[in-house]
């Protein structure tokens, strides 16, 4: 584990407490390296005001970064309140996601970084919300082709607006097929809605296994939940959560993150996590917000059932250039209906991942053909 990872972790601890940094093991951390773990999982801004709540001399590099972290989050604040007032207008129904409710009970503006803003909205009026959003001068980057339409608009503003919580792929989309059952009535709004607390922590835990299981997912995934649970715990329904957790079959890894997350931000211990505690940070440190492409073909491998060897490198290989037709149906539904054309679908594909997607696909080879000495390195 990289000592930038630990420095990162302990200052990321002290921050969200408000325990006063020590100056003399902020004096022996290397800024610069600090600085890139932080970007690596959105984090900056929070251990940016930790630094400054010691008293040090902090790099204008960090203080930029914070700036514009707070500036992000209040110009998707005033955008998402005129979103969600054509939302009310129209009688459309709607309810913000994951970081619009989560960046609330950090301590300070800004301290939880956003990258864009998430909003379930009702999906029988995709085409006027679509209508509506390019009106305000928004580009529609995709509409119709996932669980959620994503829409962008220089200088910052970036909304995935969801039309479900998961697609009918995921593990979890019959479990949350019907989330109108579950969603209370906001008492402000006329079609605003929210999560109980303890849906919401059911849903947040979901769509941090989704992460995590397949290219990984970084440390401000257990952040939100410590964060979470240290403002909502004793008010949730534990019962109702145990038994929803069964039927998500999330149980065991609800426990196992939960009580990492609770050592890693208020005990500061780090030397007394077990091996397999240990074993799971590493992998949140080394995924970062957004995961990798090293996780994700380790994860696709193991979905596979193959065992690392080589000839698994070579099985991926072979799934990776001709999937089997569930893939079609959701990413490419012309080729799912004409089957007939699927040969013009596979050399679609080729060509496509060597012109648009070349950076990515020549990572995910290097990932793949690497002896497994080198992987076991990193």
């Amino acid at each position: 584990m990289r000592k930038a990872g630990l420095d990162l972790l302990r200052l990321t601890a002290w921050g969200i407490c408000g325990k006063q940094p020590d100056r003399e093991a902020i004096s022996g951390m290397d800024l610069e390296k600090l600085y890139q773990m932080c970007q690596f999982h959105s984090l900056t801004a929070l251990v940016c005001m930790t630094l400054e709540s010691s008293g040090i001399d902090v790099p204008s590099i960090w203080t930029e970064a914070k700036s514009k972290a707070i500036r992000k989050n209040i110009l998707l604040d005033a955008e998402r309140a005129k979103i969600c007032g054509f939302l009310e207008q129209n009688g459309i129904w709607y309810m913000p996601l994951k970081g619009v409710i989560l960046k609330e009970l950090y301590p300070k503006l800004g301290m939880r970084q956003m990258a864009d803003n998430d909003i379930l909205y009702d999906r029988q009026f995709q085409k006027q919300l679509r209508d509506y959003m390019k009106q305000s001068g928004y580009t529609a980057e995709s509409v119709g082709k996932t669980h959620h339409d994503t829409y962008m608009k220089p200088p910052v503003y970036n909304y995935e607006m969801h039309t479900i919580l998961f697609d009918e792929y995921s593990p979890f989309y019959g479990y949350y097929q019907d989330i109108r059952q579950k969603m209370v009535k906001d008492p402000e709004n006329d079609f605003g809605y929210h999560l109980r607390d303890a849906d919401f922590y059911l849903y947040l835990i979901a769509h941090e296994y989704k992460h995590y299981s397949a290219g990984g997912t970084g440390i401000r995934s257990l952040l939100d939940r410590f964060v979470y649970l240290r403002a909502k715990q004793d008010d949730m329904d534990w019962e109702y959560i145990r038994r929803e957790l069964k039927t998500l079959k999330l149980a065991a890894f609800e426990e196992k993150t939960r009580v990492l997350a609770e050592k890693i931000f208020s005990g500061e211990n780090l030397e007394g996590l077990s091996e397999e505690e240990a074993d799971m940070l590493e992998y949140y440190l080394f995924s970062g917000t957004y995961g990798t492409i090293q996780h994700t073909v380790e994860n696709r491998i193991k979905k596979l059932g193959c065992d690392g060897k080589k000839v698994s490198k070579w099985r991926y290989l072979w799934r990776r250039m001709f999937p089997d037709m569930e893939f079609y149906k959701m990413y490419y539904p012309f080729f799912y209906r004409h089957k007939w054309l699927l040969p013009v679908g596979w050399l679609f594909r080729l060509c496509r991942g060597v012109t648009l997607r070349r950076k990515r696909v020549y990572g995910e080879m290097r990932v793949v053909m690497q002896p497994e000495e080198k992987k076991q390195e990193k």
